[in-house]
C-alpha cells in the first residue's frame, strides 16, 4: 500500500497496471486533501501570444478535459469532467463535491515551507521510531518555530 496523488492513477494506467485500487486514508472519510496544477505567464515571456493561447486551452473544457485524463487529476471547471475519465478520477470528482476540501500541507499550500518541513521531518521521525510524545513535541516546537503558533 502507498498513499499517493491522483497522478498515480494515470501512471499506472500508462505502465498497464491493471490491479490496483485506492481507498480514503486511514481517518480522512469526508476530507479533500487539495493540490492545484498551475501554469503561469512570467512577466516578458517569450513567445506572449503562445503562451496566452497555451493558457486559454488549458483553461477550456475540451483543455482540461484532454488534459487531466492523462495527467490523472480532476479539472477546476465546474463545467468539465464529462469526457473520458475513468472510475477513479469519477469518483475523485465526486469526492470533491462532497467532501470537505483542504490544502496540502506537505506541498506548501498549507503552512509556511518551514512549517511543512518540520511536519515531514517529525512524521518521518515517528514511523521509524514510534515515540509519540517526542513527535509532538516536534511538532508543537517546529510550529512555534515556524511563528504559525505560539
Amino acid at each position: 500500500m502507498t498513499i499517493m496523488g491522483d497522478w498515480v492513477d494515470a501512471d499506472y494506467k500508462q505502465k498497464k497496471f491493471a490491479d490496483y485500487g485506492w481507498a480514503n486514508s486511514p481517518g480522512t472519510k469526508g476530507i479533500y486533501d487539495a493540490l492545484s496544477d498551475t501554469f503561469a505567464l512570467p512577466k516578458n515571456a517569450k513567445n506572449r501570444e503562445n503562451s496566452i493561447a497555451w493558457l486559454k486551452l488549458a483553461g477550456s473544457q475540451v483543455g482540461q478535459d484532454t488534459f487531466n485524463p492523462l495527467k490523472g487529476s480532476i479539472p477546476a471547471r465546474i463545467d468539465a469532467g464529462k469526457a473520458d475519465y475513468d472510475t477513479y478520477l469519477k469518483s475523485a470528482i465526486a469526492d470533491w463535491q462532497k467532501d470537505t476540501i483542504v490544502p496540502s500541507v506537505v506541498h506548501g499550500a498549507a503552512a509556511k515551507d518551514g512549517w511543512a518541513q518540520t511536519y515531514q521531518d517529525s512524521i518521518n521521525s515517528f514511523v521509524t521510531s514510534l515515540d509519540v510524545a517526542k513527535t509532538q513535541k516536534a511538532l508543537a516546537q517546529g510550529c512555534v518555530d515556524a511563528g504559525v503558533c505560539k
